[in-house]
């Protein structure tokens, strides 16, 4: 999934499955992406600030509304404002205060929408194979370096999950088991493991499964 930067500049990502799992237009997407080269040039970082004036607009612009510059009913400014900072907090994991381009996107596919399916047809699991797919082509497996980043970014999830469950509740409950005991799971001794076969384990797995499935939340 990358660490401080993905693998690949997000002009290199398949910016028309990013609008399908999204629900963002594409040419809202484009233009979001060029008014964030141009304003931060080579740099690529942003702050809090500016990642709320883009997830907001990410935002508006998934939801069914006839004035594309209104905020949705269902959410006051404030209320934009503290979830699009909860996001970038969530999302900021060497707490910097900055995020890459990228990094904001990967954080609005991943942590914007409830677990299961969205309005749009578009599961968690989908979201997740097009990171992987994202940051990992055009290799076919998974590192173990990559492995313990998507490890530890999943029980990032995990407290996003519980929280949007139960507001109040800040507690977060770390897996059962910690990453080298899935790893040992996983790897054969080549340190890397077939995509395919991580992604089946991580949605079967009891610590994972429930980012996956709403069923079992």
């Amino acid at each position: 999934m990358g660490s401080r930067s993905s693998k690949k500049p997000f002009s290199e990502w398949d910016l028309v499955r990013f609008s399908d799992v999204t629900g963002v237009p594409l040419s809202t997407v484009e233009k979001i992406h060029e008014e964030f080269a141009t304003t931060t040039g080579n740099d690529n970082k942003m702050d809090k600030r500016e990642f709320r004036h883009l997830y907001k607009k990410m935002f508006i612009n998934t939801q069914a509304s006839s004035l594309p510059s209104a905020l949705p009913p269902m959410f006051s400014e404030n209320e934009l404002n503290r979830l699009s900072d909860y996001v970038f907090e969530t999302y900021d994991f060497d707490g910097t205060g900055l995020l890459s381009f990228e990094e904001f996107a990967e954080a609005y596919l991943m942590l914007s929408h409830h677990v299961g399916i969205s309005p749009n047809g578009i599961s968690f699991l989908d979201r997740f194979n097009y990171v992987l797919d994202q940051n990992n082509s055009p290799s076919d497996f998974i590192s173990r370096e990559q492995a313990e980043r998507i490890f530890n970014r999943l029980n990032k999830y995990n407290h996003w999950i519980t929280s949007k469950t139960n507001p109040s509740d800040d507690s977060w409950t770390p897996s059962t088991a910690n990453w080298e005991s899935h790893w040992g799971k996983l790897d054969d001794g080549s340190n890397r493991v077939l995509k395919e076969k991580f992604v089946d384990y991580i949605t079967a797995s009891n610590d994972y499964k429930h980012h996956f499935d709403p069923a079992t939340i």
